[in-house]
């Protein structure tokens, strides 16, 4: 994608995952350690989890074959695939970042297009569905990774978003915790704002005077 950067940013795309909704950080990667893990095996746990977890939230593999290539690939013989699921995704959408989700909102309301661009799989997202319908249903767009089978930072994953908010890329602002994600949205030609807190957010020049 090619487009000018220079129009004025009409459209807003967020991420949800440590943008919308806070991340469990550390604790989240203790937790499947303790409950699924094994002292010696956690390392290759973890990275086998991180290698593999492109695929999951592209929707190329099921949640149980996820956790049944984890459980071969780690020697975690003992390891429940369902109840793997469950310590992964447990609490994972109940921190909302209420001063955001209101900012996105406020976006919303002053008439601006908004949505929401997230790597995740399906399980997490009915989690999310069910626990933040009332702010998820106004938005113009919903794209999870899982359900146009492509997860970012691939270039298709952007082109799917802007296509759902019939927007150019130079007339939308992509708001991500992740640098990579960051980065990869201004290669297809969108603004791009590496997030650090709603106060940055809130100030950065791309905002202008929204």
């Amino acid at each position: 994608m090619t487009e000018s950067v220079t129009d004025h940013p009409d459209a807003f795309l967020f991420d949800v995952f440590g943008v919308l909704i806070k991340s469990q950080g550390k604790a989240h990667v203790e937790r499947i350690e303790r409950e699924l893990g094994q002292p010696c095996k956690n390392s290759k746990l973890m990275e086998v989890y991180n290698e593999l977890r492109p695929a999951l939230d592209a929707g190329r593999v099921s949640e149980i074959s996820y956790w049944n290539q984890i459980k071969q690939r780690a020697g975690l013989d003992f390891l429940d695939p369902v109840e793997a699921i469950e310590v992964d995704y447990r609490g994972v959408v109940d921190l909302p970042n209420r001063e955001v989700i209101d900012f996105m909102l406020e976006l919303k309301d002053h008439g601006h297009t908004v949505g929401i661009l997230s790597n995740i799989p399906p399980g997490l997202a009915h989690d999310l569905r069910e626990k933040h319908s009332v702010w998820l249903d106004r938005l113009d767009a919903v794209n999870f990774s899982y359900e146009i089978d492509v997860a970012k930072p691939e270039p298709e994953a952007f082109h799917h978003a802007l296509a759902s908010l019939g927007r150019k890329a130079s007339s939308v602002v992509f708001i991500d915790d992740h640098l990579v994600n960051v980065e990869a949205a201004r290669r297809e030609g969108l603004h791009a704002i590496h997030f650090q807190g709603i106060d940055s957010l809130r100030n950065d020049p791309l905002m202008g005077a929204q």
